[in-house]
């Protein structure tokens, strides 16, 4: 053990001692190269104590002949500018852990911090795909950035649903996230093809869309996939077609679909299969029959009954008017009666 110990020591020595040396004479450099030896060191011990005690001669060829030196001393000086001690040596025990990977992974991230957090947060059964997710070139750059951003949950994603996942959360964030939980891979797929337009509805549209997804999954992105093949090169996701939508969520995820009118206008109607379209064309000749023959014949008997609606009112008030005219004719009669017959009394006495 204390041979292999040593011969540890000297190898990392060898590495890393050498290439500082060979950097220049400066001052400057000459007090910079302790530091950067001993944080390379640890970094590189935990490479020589993944590869293990039967692979020593493979870990000491992996620093010295394939990048690998470079590739230490670029991780660990980030670390330690970004996060000091504690990162480095956060760096080397996922390094320690899962070799190679991590320091690629890590090397990928532009920001170590919300990374090495992220991986302590994930259940530690996916920390090396996860790591090999981030180690992958320019989307394992996305991943990170995304990462640093809405942290463990767009690694968490991005695991559930490789490929689309990581385009749910960058897109929606939280709402992106707690929707990989609820799609299967291939509900997901459907959803992050169209979730770059839903992004970009305003604010009340986009939370009304995603709390229809929220409610039922399964019907809204079969509704999805509906509308896209039914048509194709035009979006769901518009504002005046979101506006269709969040106006009949029933209908919409009780089955019924948006289609565009002559004028392009989207509008909701009822889906039909064989059935269905019985029943149209029955109520097509139904309306052809009420259009053609039944309305007008209705038409013609309002019309008719109100003239004699009308007329009935007018003899009916005519009637009553005249009735009125005698009562107050003989009522005039009587009083001048009266007042003769007072009269003629009157003389007769004198």
């Amino acid at each position: 053990m204390k041979i292999r110990s040593l011969a540890i020591v000297f190898t990392l020595a060898a590495l890393f001692l050498g290439d500082a040396i060979s950097q220049g004479n400066s001052s400057h450099a000459s007090a910079s190269q302790p530091a950067l030896v001993a944080v390379a060191s640890s970094v590189g011990r935990a490479v020589l104590k993944y590869f293990g005690k039967e692979s020593f001669e493979e870990g000491t060829e992996y620093l010295a002949k394939q990048g690998g030196k470079q590739l230490v001393q670029r991780v660990t000086t980030k670390a330690a500018k970004q996060g000091g001690d504690d990162a480095v040596e956060q760096v080397a025990r996922y390094v320690g852990k899962h070799g190679p990977d991590a320091l690629k992974a890590l090397d990928n991230a532009p920001s170590l911090g919300p990374v090495l957090s992220a991986l302590d947060e994930i259940p530690a059964t996916q920390v090396q795909a996860a790591l090999a997710k981030l180690a992958a070139g320019t989307t394992g750059r996305e991943l990170a950035e995304t990462v640093s951003k809405h942290g463990a949950k767009a690694l968490t994603s991005e695991l559930m649903h490789p490929g689309v996942g990581m385009a749910l959360v960058r897109s929606l964030g939280d709402d992106g996230a707690e929707l990989a939980t609820k799609l299967t891979k291939g509900q997901a797929i459907t959803v992050a093809k169209h979730v770059d337009d839903l992004a970009k509805l305003p604010s009340t549209q986009r939370n009304g869309v995603v709390a229809m997804f929220r409610k039922d999954a399964d019907r809204m992105t079969s509704f999805l996939g509906d509308f896209v093949k039914a048509n194709p090169g035009k979006s769901l996701f518009t504002v005046a077609t979101t506006t269709i939508v969040l106006a009949e969520p029933e209908r919409i995820l009780g089955g019924d679909e948006v289609v565009f009118d002559a004028d392009g206008n989207p509008i909701v109607v009822s889906k039909g299969g064989i059935v269905g379209r019985s029943i149209e064309a029955t109520g097509n000749a139904a309306k052809h029959v009420s259009d053609g023959y039944i309305r007008p014949l209705y038409l013609t008997l309002i019309a008719f009954l109100g003239t004699f609606f009308a007329l009935w009112l007018m003899l009916k008030l005519w009637h009553t008017h005249k009735r009125e005219k005698l009562k107050t004719q003989s009522i005039t009669d009587k009083q001048t009666a009266t007042i003769d017959a007072k009269n003629t009394s009157t003389t007769t006495k004198q």
